[in-house]
């Protein structure tokens, strides 16, 4: 196995694993001698592996020096363990445990202490305690040695190295009681003052070591304990001078003087105690940096007058020598000036950059006490005084790179404008906004002076210009947005801050401008609509708050969430503050009702559309919730009641009592009342009022249209509008009503006027085979219809071109029968319809119109006498009737010319001076019967 491990130490590639398993192996074969020794006594055996072991020991010492010598980093630990097994292999060479004696017992020792520092050095405190216990016995040995000359340094010198290292491995492990009782035997004066310098060295730094770890864990008390007993041992027992003792006591008294300054919190008195500690140790080297910086430290504590301070921390910075441990400390001491005053500090980092740092031309170290400086600069708040002062410094710092060709990295460069940047925005938080944009100014200088970062230099001109601004130099703030527009030319934010510099200034026109241009422009966020709309409501502007609100409008109809603004309240308000708008121009008014119109028509849609999302949210139904559109209800509410209410304002305004936007307003009314979530009574008449509402101002804005396709919408909107008043009242006329609302006159009337309305819309349309349905419709009504409605049907008919004859002929006799039908039949008003049925029945077929001509004469001999039927309906009658009979005598048909003049005769007997009329006609009557008669006998 031995020879293994050597094979594998030898070859280029190190094994590591490899040669711990193996080197764990032969531990264990050697424990298990070592039992098997205890009764059998193989000598010969034991001393061959004590050779063995004497041989790993060496390879220890041999794999340290070469592994270091080319440069590879050491195996601790493999080191340690080499050493382990090699001590359990020579441990086994010697006789018993029980039978060996105090010198041999003293040299294991020697060689247990070597291992248990292997151990300590690679960080196993644990395996380093466990080994050094483990060889008690020896201890005991060594202990019961004969105090003779020749013994006292052997045997003081294994008891001394082995108490530290107990010591150490003890407190590392966390067991203070024993590391005090083993350093108390190390420091007994019996074996101090037969050890050597050496050993005196390693309980120096062992008590060094505990001392600095304990003021590590901020157990100052026990740091002081330890540190001071490693001061006593370094005064009484190394006299003599060098540079390993000066730099261990400097070192102890340093830390003695930080312990003492963190007890000097609670109590003052160790104060003294590290300003003695710290003047001893200048004592001991004047130079010494860490002292120097201390010393500041119990200045500033004591208030001290600034310029003695001050003269230490110039002279510190002028006269240490740089090296990565002294810069560290130097930063440091820096920091602590600052405390006192910034510019002084600034003025020692200033010396250190010019006069030591350019002359070592180190680029790290450079830029760490550039950055240090900007932090100091970062960490304090300055006043103006002070804060022009450390610009000029910051400005020096700029100049580094020309005045001694040194360039400094990039990434320090953007660290300092960062810092410079942060003391901006904390300037600019506390609101001194003078003082945060000189610091934006120097991140700016800073930046400009290296590569420029567009972006960057883009915010840090507009943090200026909101600095401006603020301070109400609304032209310098302008300025400064004009530098950024330079990085960044269609950013966002620059128009969102012209667009605040415009509300300042009061150019609405300009600050329009500008938040239309911020929606399009690089970079916009949602957040900067929600912030300018509430600008503009904090200043009153009414005008750009509705367009920051149509805005914001536009941006959640498109997908994109604002500020996570209620979409519902942003249509209440834009409906409210557009509606306090409507004054000036006809022109203005009709642009902000059709907005409102929309505003309307957006919200239904999006409560519509709120469906999907609401399940989603809610994983069920909400009572909350309407069960058709799951929207509120009082979302509902509102929308549908305003929307009703203006548009019967609309309805007032407009000229002939209807517009467009109203009927706009009443459709989308019935669109919110569909939503409801109970078809109620209420609601269906309500309903029925909306589209009734909607179908007459389409009906009656269709009559003042001039366009041929507009007015053709418009009707069929209205033909539309009256499908849906049918099925309402279908609905209503199924359910059971005690008040039998359905019944009473409005009802009726709203119904007649329907018939009418659609009858009107269908002739306009010229849908005239749909005209006899609209009338069998009326005829079917329970409840009469008054005549009047007919006759303007017939109007209708008769004033619209290409009306075909058989459809006002159909209209005129149910015209003419709803006379008749009444109580108080109105003869002149049935007459002069007559008169009009005749005509369309002569235009038809004048044989066929015969039949009319007879039912009058009925009429009168029923039902009319003398004076009741007009006289001049009448005379026409008889005229009409004369004149067909004469003009088919012209036409030598004597039959038919007899039975029409014979009609004439017949209505004279109705006519005041009927005598006169009948005299004169029965004179051309004898000669049509003569004819008459001729062409009887020529047809026999």
């Amino acid at each position: 196995l031995v020879k293994d491990v050597h094979e594998k130490l030898n070859k280029e590639v190190l094994d590591s694993k490899s040669i711990r398993e193996s080197l764990k192996e032969i531990q264990c074969d050697v424990e298990k001698f070592l039992n098997l020794q205890q009764t059998a006594r193989y000598y010969e055996l034991a001393d061959e592996i004590d050779e063995l072991g004497v041989g790993i020991w060496n390879s220890s010492i041999t794999l340290k020096a070469s592994r270091s010598s080319n440069g590879t980093v050491t195996d601790d630990e493999l080191v340690a363990l080499f050493r382990q097994v090699g001590f359990f292999m020579v441990k086994a060479g010697v006789e018993t445990s029980a039978d060996i004696d105090a010198k041999n017992a003293a040299k294991l020792l020697t060689l247990a202490n070597k291992v248990g520092k292997a151990w300590l050095d690679c960080g196993r405190s644990d395996k380093a305690d466990e080994l050094l216990r483990s060889v008690s016995l020896f201890e005991d040995a060594v202990l019961s040695w004969e105090n003779s000359a020749k013994a006292k340094n052997p045997k003081s010198t294994a008891l001394v190295v082995y108490y530290a290292y107990r010591a150490e491995a003890a407190w590392k492990m966390e067991n203070s009681h024993v590391a005090n009782l083993m350093i108390q035997h190390a420091t007994e004066k019996k074996y101090l003052d037969n050890v050597t310098t050496k050993e005196v060295d390693i309980l120096c730094r062992v008590c060094f070591t505990i001392g600095s770890q304990a003021s590590r864990e901020g157990k100052a008390s026990e740091a002081i304990k330890w540190l001071k007993k490693c001061h006593e041992l370094i005064s009484d027992y190394v006299p003599q001078t060098n540079s390993e003792r000066t730099k261990l006591l400097t070192n102890t008294l340093n830390a003695l003087a930080t312990c003492y300054l963190k007890n000097s919190v609670h109590d003052e008195s160790n104060m003294d105690l590290a300003e003695n500690a710290v003047n001893l140790c200048l004592e001991e080297n004047p130079n010494d940096v860490l002292a120097s910086s201390l010393k500041l430290k119990i200045m500033k504590k004591r208030n001290n007058n600034p310029i003695p301070l001050e003269e230490v921390y110039i002279k510190l910075m002028r006269t240490t020598q740089v090296t990565k441990e002294n810069l560290k400390i130097l930063l440091n001491a820096a920091h602590v000036v600052s405390e006192v005053n910034v510019m002084m500090a600034l003025r020692g980092m200033d010396i250190f950059i010019e006069e030591k740092l350019s002359e070592t031309r180190n680029i790290n170290y450079i830029e760490r006490t550039i950055v240090t400086k900007f932090h100091i600069l970062g960490g304090i708040d300055l006043g103006d005084f002070e804060l022009n002062d450390a610009i000029k410094s910051i400005e020096v710092t700029l100049g580094f790179e020309q005045r001694h060709g040194i360039v400094i990295g990039h990434k320090t460069k953007l660290a300092c404008q960062t810092i410079l940047w942060q003391n901006g925005d904390k300037n600019y938080s506390n609101q001194k906004y003078d003082l945060a944009r000189k610091w934006y100014l120097a991140a700016y200088k800073w930046m400009t002076a290296g590569q420029v970062d567009d972006r960057n230099a883009a915010i840090l001109q507009r943090k200026i210009a909101l600095c401006y601004l603020e301070a109400h130099l609304l032209a310098d703030a302008i300025e400064a947005v004009q530098h950024a527009k330079k990085h960044e030319r269609n950013s966002a934010a620059n128009f969102y801050i012209l667009y605040h510099i415009e509300i300042e200034r009061r150019q609405i026109e300009e600050a329009i401008r500008y938040l239309h241009d911020m929606c399009k422009g690089d970079g916009f966020h949602g957040n900067m609509l929600a912030m300018a709309a509430n600008e503009a409501y904090q200043k009153g502007h009414k005008t750009i708050l509705v367009e920051a609100l149509k805005e914001i409008l536009s941006k959640h109809r498109s997908g994109e969430d604002v500020a996570h603004i209620d979409v519902f309240v942003l249509l209440r308000c834009l409906i409210r503050m557009t509606h306090g708008s409507l004054f000036g121009s006809e022109p203005e008014k009709t642009s902000l009702k059709d907005c409102i119109c929309s505003y309307f028509e957006i919200a239904f849609d999006l409560l519509e559309s709120n469906y999907g999302d609401k399940i989603a949210q809610h994983g069920e139904e909400d009572e909350n919730l309407s069960r058709k559109s799951k929207v509120p209800l009082k979302e509902l509410e509102w929308f549908f009641k305003t929307a009703w209410n203006m548009g019967l304002e609309f309805c007032q305004q407009a000229e002939g009592g209807s517009d467009l936007f109203s009927i706009r307003l009443f459709d989308v009314v019935y669109k919110f009342l569909c939503e409801y979530p109970e078809e109620t009574i209420e609601y269906t008449n309500q309903k029925k009022i909306c589209v009734f509402a909607s179908l007459c101002g389409k009906l009656f804005l269709a009559r003042r249209q001039k366009s041929i396709s507009r007015k053709a919408n418009l009707l069929q909107a209205a033909l539309t509008s009256i499908d849906q008043y049918k099925k309402l009242k279908k609905v209503l006329g199924k359910r059971k009503r005690d008040d039998a609302e359905e019944n009473n006159s409005s009802t009726q009337n709203d119904a007649i006027l329907v018939i009418l309305f659609e009858f009107e819309a269908k002739v306009r349309l010229g849908l005239w085979d749909e005209l006899l349905k609209v009338l069998d419709a009326a005829e079917a009504h329970d409840f009469e219809i008054p005549s009047k409605i007919y006759e303007r049907m017939t109007e209708l008919l008769i004033n619209e071109e290409g009306c075909p004859s058989t459809v006002v002929f159909s209209t005129l006799q149910v015209l003419l029968n709803s006379i008749m039908k009444q109580k108080y039949v109105d003869i002149e008003q049935f007459s002069r319809w007559f008169r009009m049925l005749i005509i369309t029945a002569m235009v038809k077929d004048k044989s066929a119109a015969m039949q009319y001509f007879d039912q009058a004469l009925d009429i009168l001999s029923q039902g009319c006498s003398k004076g009741k039927y007009p006289e001049e309906e009448i005379q026409w009658l008889m005229v009409n009737a004369w004149n067909c009979g004469i003009d088919y005598y012209s036409s030598s048909d004597y039959t038919k010319a007899k039975k029409w003049c014979e009609c004439a005769i017949s209505f004279c007997k109705f006519l005041n001076n009927g005598l006169l009329y009948e005299e004169e006609m029965r004179k051309s009557y004898d000669e049509i019967i003569k004819n008459c008669d001729i062409d009887l006998i020529d047809e026999a």
